[in-house]
């Protein structure tokens, strides 16, 4: 295979959840031309990745016109196969058209793909799991643990204290996975009680989940707006303990491997979210609001966390 192309759309979380998969493909076909198909805001998160020869931007516009065009320009680039690790309505149709237009091998969980893996229901397998096995079917093995030092960056602000990083915010439509932030003002006291540094990560967007924190702790690391991927993985790195709802930037925070407790509903969503791992701790409930904060600061002393 001298010219692959991966397509991946999605939230933060998504993209996240498909970098194990990308490196497995680039270590399978290490001498092969990778391109990606996918949004504009993840064009710098990619180029530090070094995955990929090229990065081509789909924003997803919901212009026929011009998405023909775009996959009309793609097919001419003779690709010999496509991997489909968006997998959604939208790329069905990719499929179906590379299937017309072009010679390209096809894997995908959608439509009109070559090499169909059939998605089992929700909950019995991580995101990850899933793109790992629709990967094999295309002779593609999941490579393991990666470095993801591509993300690091230097941090000026120092701490002689251990850190307890907290990540409370949500999307707007992710609302009903959220902790509350008074509860993630109490976890984040206790730890400041016990000696800790705490720190706040997040967008503009955030800044409302983060003021009980803020208010209520004497000092606080606030990077708030000040959050790209690589602060946060490079924070996540330096930290102790990690404290996140089911959110992209928790996904990111994860993949330093610290400890990382994550607050979240007990459902099939979540189950294919979390990650799993030795230093993944979950604390679920029917409905995460329902769990309180004693019922965390016991869960964190009963695992020494």
């Amino acid at each position: 295979m001298k010219k692959i192309l991966i397509i991946k759309h999605g939230s933060l979380g998504d993209i996240i959840f498909s970098l194990q998969s990308m490196f497995s493909v680039k270590n399978k076909y290490i001498d092969s031309s990778i391109d990606i198909l996918t949004e504009k805001k993840y064009v710098n998160f990619f180029l530090k990745s070094k995955i990929f020869d090229n990065i081509i931007i789909d924003d997803r516009k919901n212009f026929i016109f011009q998405t023909i065009i775009l996959l009309f320009s793609l097919s001419k680039n003779k690709y010999e196969l496509i991997i489909d690790l968006q997998n959604s309505q939208r790329t069905s149709f990719y499929n179906l058209f590379f299937r017309i237009f072009s010679r390209s091998k096809i894997s995908s969980s959608r439509n009109f793909s070559h090499s169909r893996y059939k998605i089992p229901s929700q909950g019995s397998e991580t995101v990850m799991e899933g793109l790992s096995n629709q990967l094999k079917l295309i002779d593609i093995k999941n490579i393991g643990d990666i470095n993801y030092n591509w993300l690091k960056i230097d941090i000026i602000e120092k701490s002689k204290k251990p850190i307890a990083l907290f990540l409370p915010g949500v999307s707007k439509a992710g609302i009903y996975k959220q902790w509350q932030p008074n509860k993630f003002a109490q976890i984040a006291n206790y730890y400041e009680k016990k000696g800790f540094k705490i720190c706040v990560l997040g967008t503009k967007e955030d800044l409302d989940s983060c003021l009980p924190i803020i208010e209520n702790c004497k000092d606080v690391i606030n990077e708030i707006d000040k959050s790209p991927p690589e602060v946060i993985y490079s924070y996540a790195l330096m930290s102790s303990i990690i404290f996140s709802n089911d959110t992209g930037p928790g996904h990111i925070a994860a993949l330093a491997k610290k400890n990382i407790v994550w607050l979240a509903n007990d459902n099939d969503i979540s189950k294919a979210n979390l990650p799993k791992g030795k230093h993944i701790y979950k604390i679920l409930d029917n409905s995460v609001k329902n769990i309180s904060a004693d019922r965390v600061i016991n869960f964190i002393k009963e695992n020494n966390l």
